[in-house]
């Protein structure tokens, strides 16, 4: 019978999810921004053209009285002068053709004469100029575009073209008498629109990156502030059930290790007992078991301890004092150099003197005999450093970045508790501690802690 695992649920990843899903909105805003206003402005400045160009045919053909040629196309006098004028129409920049349709859509004038005469039916543009709308178009010229019958012969020498239909009608009247119909290539015009959709799409894109990196950054930032949060808390919540478990075994190792090493010392005493060198070993490992639960008492009671003024200069004396004894049985010239009298800190003498006898036994324990462990104390900007140095075999730089995990030992009795003990303790003091170590080289720990 096999057993179904359940599925894992992936993990949610917050900043890849918003990087992709803010991206594609942004963008797609950018661009729908970028059209929109692209659109606007193209159409504003053809408005505007077609408006001027309005202006100046109605005045020029109001001004001469040449109006009238529209409604009466048979008169001598008007097409004299509607000539004359529709010359200042032919000398305007960037024009193609111009076409002058009736009232009844033929065409009464052209620049191209073999247009003159005709009548084009299908051409909404002219329907909605002779109902007194200006009609503008623009854009380039397709081959669906010059298959129209008003387009025939037409090659502009742009690749954009205006269309304008111009309603004539005579001042403060409502009367349409015919229309204007003017095909230009303005070069200048397509210049200032296509720069005008440069600068607009430049400024969508780089206003998009802009918000885009702003808004990543600050959701990044907020990611990172989580999951540290989230890895605290973790710790938090370990640490806490490791200290309950610490001080449970604790107290419940304590009584039977008494009466061990009680047993032990009992034999040592008898005369000619023939168990004295097993009694010693079993006393010297009952000591280092208990040397294991202090770390487990102090390590689930770090966060409760008070603090007070404490001389880290004395108490590094004082703690090499108490290791004088191992010192010499070890082989191993231990030292403090004297460079300040004092240095006071701000923590609680018995865990910050726990955490230097935890540094010290280690550093005895890494160094071969004939070696040396060094303490050292000194002040400077503001911060006391407290320094304990060994000549021993080094730390591998792979084991560095995890000498304060828990449970992490590089030793074959260790419980990985120690150095994490130090490091909590430090840290709710205020401080940092820190490891520099090379294989063959020693290893030195530094504490830094805010003067006092």
């Amino acid at each position: 019978m096999s057993t179904v695992l359940p599925k894992r649920e992936p993990s949610f990843n917050l900043l890849r999810r918003f990087g992709i899903a803010s991206l594609a909105v942004i963008a797609a805003i950018a661009i729908g921004n970028g059209a929109l206003l692209s659109n606007f402005v193209t159409k504003h400045m053809l408005d505007r053209e077609a408006h001027v160009t309005m202006d100046f045919v109605l005045n020029v053909l109001q001004a001469d009285g040449s109006i009238g040629y529209l409604s009466d196309p048979g008169n001598p006098e008007l097409a004299s002068r509607f000539n004359g004028s529709i010359l200042h129409f032919t000398s305007m920049p960037d024009v193609q053709r111009i076409n002058v349709y009736s009232r009844n859509r033929a065409v009464l004038w052209s620049t191209d004469r073999h247009l003159i005469g005709r009548s084009f039916d299908k051409n909404d543009e002219l329907d909605e100029a002779l109902r007194g709308e200006l009609v503008i178009e623009g854009g380039s010229i397709s081959d669906h575009d010059r298959s129209k019958p008003e387009h025939i012969g037409l090659s502009p020498k742009s690749d954009f073209f205006v269309e304008t239909y111009i309603p004539i009608r005579i001042a403060g009247q409502s009367e349409v008498l015919g229309a204007f119909e003017l095909y230009k290539a303005p070069v200048a015009l397509t210049a200032a629109i296509r720069e005008g959709h440069r600068q607009i799409w430049l400024t969508a894109c780089l206003g998009a990156l802009a918000l885009y990196l702003t808004l990543f950054w600050i959701v990044r930032s907020a990611h990172r502030k989580i999951q540290d949060q989230h890895e605290r808390l973790l710790k938090a919540e370990t640490m806490a059930a490791v200290g309950e478990l610490a001080a449970s075994v604790a107290h419940n190792i304590r009584n039977p290790l008494a009466s061990i090493r009680s047993s032990a010392e009992l034999a040592l005493e008898i005369a000619g007992s023939p168990g004295g060198e097993q009694a010693r070993d079993i006393m010297a490992g009952v000591d280092r078991i208990e040397e294991w639960l202090r770390d487990l008492v102090s390590f689930a009671h770090v966060d409760s301890v008070p603090r007070a003024r404490v001389d880290a200069a004395q108490l590094m004396q004082h703690s090499f004092a108490k290791f004088a004894n191992e010192f010499q049985h070890c082989g191993i010239h231990g030292e403090v150099a004297a460079d300040v009298q004092s240095a006071n800190v701000n923590a609680d003498r018995a865990l910050l003197g726990h955490v230097l006898h935890i540094l010290i036994s280690n550093a005895i324990e890494a160094t071969a005999r004939g070696g040396r462990v060094t303490g050292q104390v000194r002040t400077a900007g503001g911060k006391v450093e407290i320094r304990i140095a060994d000549t021993g075999r080094g730390i591998a730089p792979e084991h560095l970045d995890k000498l304060f995990g828990l449970f992490f030992t590089t030793k074959p009795r260790g419980l990985g508790i120690g150095l994490v003990l130090a490091h909590r303790a430090v840290t709710r003091f205020g401080g940092s501690i820190r490891a520099d170590s090379a294989p063959g080289t020693g290893t030195t720990f530094i504490i830094e802690l805010p003067a006092a």
